[in-house]
């Protein structure tokens, strides 16, 4: 049986070279989750050859703050990536997580946001603009963000964004589904359970059912249409031989 080198494959497949964290550089973990179990053997055969997509994480502290990034960060990347894993045959990459320390939402630090469309938001607020070009030089695709919430105070979290700057965010202490939720409308633009016509509208075991703390039956499902919308999204890299 072939050796296979942990260093050449985090150069060649994940752009990591110098100095190697396991953690960090070749699992992608920027947090702690005590229920995770991890094996390196695994995670080089995803690097190697299986469609990923490169995620970074940006925690939104008010200026003066001494608080870190949100603790659920790992928790809510590992929930995502067992579903993408086990129903898309994809996997999720997590580049970094970064706390900016910024009065960008205000002193309450609630986004202003007049809608949430899926996709692209075609009249964006300033401070929305401003949000999603926090984090863009962490080398990913898309980008999170961690906040307090915005101005619809009906939403844990929205994947509308500005044009050229695909993200999402999640509001602090929401459901572990919520990251893998609105990660998926992002990339595939997968709709609601409801809205979705390829979808049975009471499919609530479902990562796309509207509430996703009500969610039943966890882990979270994908359906075949939803799974083709994300491995045919043109973010998603695979590494070469």
């Amino acid at each position: 049986m072939a050796t296979v080198s942990v260093r050449e494959t985090a150069r060649r497949c994940l752009g990591r070279d110098g100095d190697l964290s396991l953690l960090r550089h070749v699992f992608g973990v920027h947090g702690t989750n005590p229920t995770a179990t991890r094996s390196l053997a695994a995670q080089l055969r995803l690097a190697g050859g299986v469609p990923f997509l490169r995620v970074a994480i940006v925690t939104i502290r008010p200026v003066g703050s001494t608080a870190g990034p949100d603790g659920n960060i790992q928790r809510d990347l590992d929930v995502a990536n067992e579903v993408w894993q086990r129903t898309c045959g994809t996997w999720i990459y997590c580049v970094g997580s970064v706390v900016e320390r910024t009065n960008l939402l205000g002193n309450n630090g609630i986004l202003s946001q007049n809608t949430c469309p899926l996709g692209v938001q075609n009249s964006p607020t300033q401070e929305e603009r401003d949000l999603f070009a926090r984090g863009r030089g962490l080398g990913a695709d898309v980008v999170g963000y961690y906040i307090t919430g915005s101005t619809n105070p009906n939403l844990i979290g929205c994947a509308a964004y500005p044009a050229g700057r695909r993200g999402f965010w999640v509001a602090f202490g929401t459901s572990a589904n919520a990251l893998g939720h609105e990660l998926t409308h992002v990339v595939g633009l997968n709709p609601h359970v409801g809205p979705d016509p390829q979808v049975n509208d009471t499919d609530q075991d479902n990562l796309m059912w509207p509430t996703p703390g009500a969610i039943t039956n966890p882990p979270p499902d994908l359906r075949i249409p939803q799974r083709s919308r994300v491995r045919g999204d043109n973010g998603l890299e695979t590494c070469s031989s």
